[in-house]
């Protein structure tokens, strides 16, 4: 049979065979009340019009527009929106579907875009509207339709830093953070000031679009030549070799930002949303990305507590690029510690520093290295508790808060009120024995005594005073364990929340088929915003469904069962010691295969 066009009649049949409606993919009118408050979010970020004034501004430079737009910044972003608030995937095919077919005369009136158009016309008006908006944004543009030589790369990076790239990016991130900003606004003022301004902070990688990296054995780059690779072994760490990596994804990591709740172990009282966003090659500019995400949060006018974060921040960063300056802006940090971190570190005055706090000199050996001993297998975790408890007797105390240039005056811990021990050289004898306070026999020599033990009232310690692990809460007590537990595990749970497929799924790259790291950016944006109003939207049914009392029952079984769960003897928490664990588990297998003689 040959092939040829159809007939009319053929047509007529296909027509009168097949259904007129929409019968496959999201097909049902839009509320208009949806389209609003969407819409309203959008205009109160007050993006659409920062947008347009850099459009312009580009515009000047490059010379007179072409045709008349028909399909605004504005329109397109309230668009993307309704997509992702129905779990859609952000396509411009789906976004002419919904402005050809599935909105009334009201929105359309709205929205500002007319009648009569197909899906098939509308493609491409809002596609371009599209690239507009993030051309205005771009940090990183460039073709990517065929994989490209190292020096068309290098000469596309060349021209984007004569373009302003430094600025582009400063506009994207500020555009992204206010579309969040936008969502925290919605919390009623009554909840939102249950919000202390603590935050947990964590990067997850996300997907590139389309192929993975460049071809093998080529010298050309990626399509994607902005992504990179993220590789990890079974341990979850970086392999020296490629090919032994267990994960290996090809794209970004997006960091996020997320609210914590100040007390661990309680109701919050507001919803637990993300406050920020960055977005980087995975393994680069971590620690700046971390600082920028917090520092917005801050130049948005909300409040300050604590900074948690895994050992990729704190326990990463010079002091200069992360710890300094956010205890400057007030945030007390919280994070964990590498092997090659713990014990006696180089201190201030003549204290020492342990795990981010600062002791008397004379703390024994056992207490420094209780943490050691901890994860080599050599004590228990009992014990260790006991020894972490028992440094408390040797810490030096603050006498007042930091003044404005975050200077601290420190006791040593046998001074003043509240003394913790008892110390020949604070007391001239160690005087009557005191059940409450520990005894200090062996004090420095007279040639070795640094200000901390000469002065009789208090030593100020500056701010860069071994601020490289410096922590307000002693690393591994009871305090410090439950808020970095919780912090931790609230923003683990926030990457799964927003890469669950039934969702947002930020992480599957087929959902947002766009090329470039701005596009992708502005859409893992418009995902977390999304993923924020979910989040928002659960809050605000369990707090009106039901009574107080009913509410508060269902809170104490939440709570109870995740005490529950925390408190199992078998259970691996963050900072366990996966090494005693492994070892014993290695140790059975190796009994099982080869018993002992009887």
């Amino acid at each position: 049979m040959t092939k040829g066009a159809p007939s009319p009649g053929m047509l007529d049949r296909l027509r009168e065979s097949l259904p007129s409606h929409r019968f496959s993919g999201a097909s049902s009118r839009i509320n208009h009340k949806q389209i609003e408050f969407l819409g309203s979010l959008i205009d109160s970020a007050g993006i659409v019009d920062k947008i347009e004034e850099w459009q312009d501004l580009d515009r000047k430079k490059r010379g007179p527009g072409g045709r008349p737009r028909v399909a605004s910044t504005r329109t397109v972003l309230i668009l993307l929106l309704v997509l992702s608030t129905e779990n859609n995937a952000l396509l411009a095919t789906r976004l002419a579907v919904v402005a050809a077919e599935r909105l009334g005369g009201k929105s359309r009136r709205y929205l500002g875009i007319t009648a009569g158009r197909t899906h098939r016309q509308w493609y491409f008006p809002l596609w371009r509207a599209l690239k507009r908006t993030i051309a205005a944004i771009d940090p990183q543009p460039g073709q990517r339709r065929k994989f490209p030589t190292p020096e068309e790369i290098e000469e596309v990076i060349r021209q984007r830093e004569a373009d302003g790239a430094e600025t582009k990016q400063e506009r994207l991130d500020w555009v992204c953070n206010q579309l969040i900003e936008a969502t925290l606004r919605l919390i009623p003022t009554e909840f939102q000031q249950n919000w202390n301004g603590d935050v947990t902070t964590d990067a997850t990688v996300i997907a590139a679009y389309g192929k993975r990296g460049a071809p093998w054995g080529s010298k050309r780059g990626a399509i994607e030549y902005d992504a990179g690779w993220y590789l990890r072994t079974a341990n979850h760490e970086v392999p020296e070799d490629h090919k032994k990596a267990k994960k290996a994804v090809f794209g970004w990591d997006v960091t996020l930002a997320m609210q914590a709740n100040f007390e661990p172990g309680t109701s919050p009282g507001h919803p637990l949303m993300i406050a920020g966003m960055g977005m980087t090659v995975p393994g680069r500019d971590l620690i700046e990305t971390g600082r920028c995400i917090l520092e917005s949060i801050v130049e948005r006018d909300h409040p300050i507590g604590r900074a948690a974060g895994d050992r990729g921040y704190a326990a990463s960063a010079k002091p200069e690029d992360y710890q300094i300056p956010l205890r400057r802006l007030g945030y007390k940090i919280f994070t964990d510690y590498r092997d090659d971190q713990l014990g006696k570190k180089e201190g201030y005055a003549g204290a020492i520093q342990v795990e981010g706090a600062f002791y008397c000199p004379s703390m024994p050996k056992k207490l420094v290295e209780a943490t050691i001993d901890y994860r080599a297998g050599v004590i228990d975790p009992t014990t260790w508790r006991l020894r972490i408890k028992e440094r408390r007797q040797y810490m030096l105390r603050a006498k007042e808060k930091p003044d404005a240039a975050g200077r601290v005056p420190m006791m040593c811990p046998a001074r003043g009120p509240g003394a913790t021990a008892n110390c020949p050289l604070a007391s001239g004898g160690c005087g009557k024995a005191d059940d409450a306070k520990t005894t200090i026999y062996n004090p420095p020599a007279e040639n070795k005594r640094d200000s901390i033990c000469t002065n009789s009232s208090s030593v100020s310690f500056p701010i860069e005073a071994a601020a490289k692990f410096i922590q307000e809460v002693p690393y591994g007590s009871p305090e410090w364990s439950k808020v970095y537990a919780t912090d931790r595990n609230t923003i683990e749970g926030q990457n799964g929340f927003l890469k669950d497929g039934s969702n947002e799924a930020i992480g599957d790259g087929t959902r947002r088929r766009i090329r470039g790291y701005a596009g992708q950016y502005l859409l893992i944006a418009v995902l977390v915003v999304t993923g924020n109003l979910r989040k928002l939207q659960a809050f605000r049914d369990e707090m009106l469904e039901g009574s107080e009392d009913h509410r508060r029952v269902r809170q104490e079984r939440k709570l109870a069962a995740r005490e529950r769960r925390r408190n199992k003897k078998d259970r691996i928490a963050p900072w366990d010691n996966f090494a005693q664990r492994q070892r014993a588990e290695r140790d059975a297998v190796a009994r099982a295969a080869d018993p002992p003689a009887t």
